[in-house]
């Protein structure tokens, strides 16, 4: 991987997604065994989701496993909708965590601004959404695209959820332009026939450098958003064709949704089944959920999809558990957004309960 790339890749977006992103070792205790869960007097961790460190994800993860919840029809419990909400700053925005309720907020998280505008939006919490999507919009660069936070430089990643956010919210990213939309911004990371690299024509850059270099985490989430879509991502049947970056006569452009799909159709067949890593070697379960997503939405590769939902499947328990087998929600919420994109049972996937199993993470008011 180009050298630039994992620089930027490692200040802006990975310690905001570690809890999803680090997989441990196969948990010794038995696949959805009960586990006491914690319980706590402070309001900054009563109603949160996972034992795990807050301090990069805890906004992200919450929101993610509210959405996931809602979309299994769960029972969403309030004391973790009250959490998200204690979370928010005043001016709409929501840092990554905030320990300390009585302080100033810290710098804006996008990545989980955005996510908690769709979380709000699912439960009926209008006016917080509305003004954690102000906030967004706000926030937009000239290029269209949106910081993970401020000073970093738009990404695909974060201006990728931030159109999901605002599709969610019925606002047409089309309409939402400083100089450029959000879509253009991502078209611009796209690798295209200018790309030596022909296999990853179709595939994002995580930002902007000269020569664009294929970033699998960046293309699998941010794919979402070029489709049109926003979470949760509604069944719908795939073409079993993956759409390949033919070079066009001049003044075409193949459509990036499809193209990006067809780039990750075809690393899931390279890859047995699964996203290599842009961090270490071996298979990203998260971008490998994400991907999936990605190809249902953008409505290709029905036997990629299979294939990579075999492995989050078969990879159930190492996804969804840390060294110390406690629940990691935002690893079980992708499993339960996966299944309900495939139609399958969300409560079901590789012989766990993930719904259960987020709502067992969940610390308690002691």
């Amino acid at each position: 991987m180009h050298s630039t790339t994992r620089r930027l890749i490692g200040v802006s977006i990975a310690a905001a997604v570690a809890s999803i992103l680090l997989i441990g070792a196969p948990s010794a205790t038995a696949a959805g065994s009960a586990r006491l869960a914690a319980t706590s007097t402070d309001k900054a961790t009563i109603g949160l989701f996972g034992e795990q460190d807050a301090t990069y994800d805890g906004v992200y993860r919450q929101s993610l496993a509210l959405i996931a919840l809602d979309t299994a029809d769960a029972r969403v419990p309030a004391a973790s909708v009250r959490w998200l909400k204690r979370q928010q700053c005043p001016n709409g925005r929501f840092p990554s965590f905030r320990a300390d309720l009585d302080a100033p907020c810290g710098v804006g998280d996008s990545n989980a601004t955005a996510l908690a505008t769709i979380a709000f939006k699912r439960l009926g919490e209008g006016s917080a959404a509305r003004d954690s999507v102000n906030w967004l919009l706000d926030q937009q660069t000239r290029s269209g695209g949106w910081e993970y936070s401020s000073g970093r430089g738009p990404d695909s990643n974060s201006t990728g959820l931030v159109i999901q956010a605002l599709i969610a919210m019925n606002i047409d990213p089309a309409t939402v332009a400083k100089r450029r939309t959000g879509p253009e911004f991502l078209r611009t990371l796209q690798l295209d026939c200018s790309s030596e690299a022909i296999d990853d024509r179709g595939a994002l850059d995580y930002q902007s450098q000269t020569p664009l270099v294929a970033n699998n985490y960046a293309t699998s989430q941010a794919t979402q958003a070029l489709a049109g879509s926003t979470l949760p991502v509604e069944p719908a049947s795939a073409d079993g064709a993956l759409p390949a970056f033919t070079c066009p006569p001049e003044g075409t452009r193949p459509a990036a949704a499809a193209t990006a799909a067809g780039y990750l159709g075809r690393t899931i067949s390279a890859n047995e089944g699964g996203i290599p890593g842009d961090f270490g070697p071996g298979t990203d379960l998260n971008s490998t959920a994400n991907a999936v997503l990605s190809l249902v939405a953008a409505g290709y590769g029905s036997e990629q999809i299979t294939s990579a939902m075999g492995t989050l499947e078969t990879n159930a328990t190492l996804f969804t558990r840390d060294a110390g087998d406690a629940v990691r929600p935002a690893a079980a919420a992708a499993l339960v957004l996966t299944a309900y994109a495939t139609a399958g049972d969300p409560r079901s996937v590789g012989g766990l309960n993930p719904v259960r199993d987020i709502l067992q993470s969940r610390t308690l008011a002691g």
